[in-house]
């Protein structure tokens, strides 16, 4: 399957797929029991509003991920201010990939085409009790950097860190 990634800036089409994913991210998220993403009667106008700061924010980088050509996910990347000297320069604040592709490689692929994309420091957080979300990042940033990247655990949180260098040839629009 090839995996490609498209930045969602630049299409209306890409910004409405993502904006009527994202429901369905946030409910899985919530399924989790972690209680950091209620989905109530209030929620739908909040999440317009998140989400539509994903285009507005310069730091933001949304990208939808395709499969085949197809839209099959979607991810943000947070572009930082490395501060003090060593911070992460960019988060992986969002990912998702729909249920129809899960365990065929797509999520791995758009990871690493990210993370690719990207020169720098890198931090990627998951919610403790996410067992799946856990497994899927040890492995791919572990494939990623050979092994070489720091995890810790706050608040409810597990936190991977490592670097990246350039080291694909794809560069992906």
């Amino acid at each position: 399957m090839l995996v490609t990634l498209h930045d969602a800036r630049s299409s209306e089409d890409d910004r409405a797929w993502i904006r009527a994913a994202y429901r369905d991210y946030l409910a899985e998220l919530s399924a989790s029991h972690s209680g950091l993403f209620p989905i109530d009667a209030a929620w739908p106008s909040r999440e317009a509003e998140l989400v539509a700061t994903w285009f507005r924010d310069s730091s933001s980088r949304p990208f939808v991920i395709l499969a085949d050509g197809r839209r099959s996910g979607f991810a943000l990347v947070e572009q930082r201010i490395a501060w003090p000297p060593g911070a992460p320069q960019f988060r992986m604040s969002e990912f998702f990939v729909t249920p129809a592709v899960r365990r065929r490689g797509v999520g791995a692929r758009a990871a690493t085409l990210l993370f690719s994309r990207f020169d720098g420091e890198w931090e990627v957080l998951e919610d403790e009790v996410n067992r799946d979300a856990l497994a899927f990042w040890r492995r791919v940033i572990g494939a990623h950097t050979g092994g070489r990247f720091r995890e810790t655990r706050e608040a409810g949180e597990v936190r991977q860190r490592f670097r990246t260098n350039m080291r694909s040839p794809e560069r992906p629009d």
